[in-house]
């Protein structure tokens, strides 16, 4: 096995310290807001949107929706922060947005002065500047795609794994009822 495959993550003390932080940055590994987990739940129970039905430990069924639910929340919530990461206005991703601008601004406009002749040496400086600034805004906005992409990849298996048990205790109720009303039916 090569020594990336068995990296665990960091190592040092300020490697950890970093790393406990990361999940604050975004809040995409905060608690669900119990009102879009609320909601879930009765759109997985098809319950009327005005109603609430409390999730309730005794019941398998109603434990295992309720962890669907918050699944749902998550799923849904790292989707939209994937989606809209490279929008907000004080991203990496937009700031890089606009020093490729500025530089493109500041080509566009030497083009258009110099008719044609080398470039002078503050124009190439203010671009080597420029440049300098771009290169570690975008290596930021790959870095934030990423670990957004990988929150997506964790919530859609939470979601697969807590749809897959609801869907087995469903079909487990289910056929506990079917079986009752055949035994009612053919006792009758």
């Amino acid at each position: 096995m090569s020594p990336q495959r068995r990296a665990t993550g960091p190592i040092t003390a300020e490697g950890k310290a970093v790393s406990s932080r990361n999940a604050l940055r975004h809040g995409l590994t905060a608690e669900p807001s119990a009102g879009s987990v609320a909601a879930w739940f009765n759109i997985i129970l098809d319950s009327p949107a005005d109603t609430f039905e409390e999730p309730s430990s005794s019941d398998p069924l109603r434990e295992a929706t309720l962890r669907l639910a918050v699944a749902e929340v998550r799923y849904h919530r790292a989707l939209h922060a994937l989606c809209a990461h490279g929008m907000a206005p004080k991203s990496a991703r937009q700031a890089a947005n606009k020093v490729h601008t500025e530089m493109k601004t500041a080509l566009d406009h030497r083009d258009a002065v110099s008719g044609g002749a080398p470039p002078d040496l503050a124009t190439l400086d203010y671009l080597d500047v420029m440049l300098e600034q771009l290169e570690p805004l975008t290596a930021e906005a790959e870095r934030d795609r990423r670990l957004h992409e990988r929150y997506l990849g964790e919530a859609r298996s939470e979601r697969r794994r807590a749809l897959r048990a609801w869907c087995e205790l469903q079909t487990h109720a289910n056929q506990n009822s079917r079986n009752e009303l055949r035994g009612q039916s053919s006792g009758g």
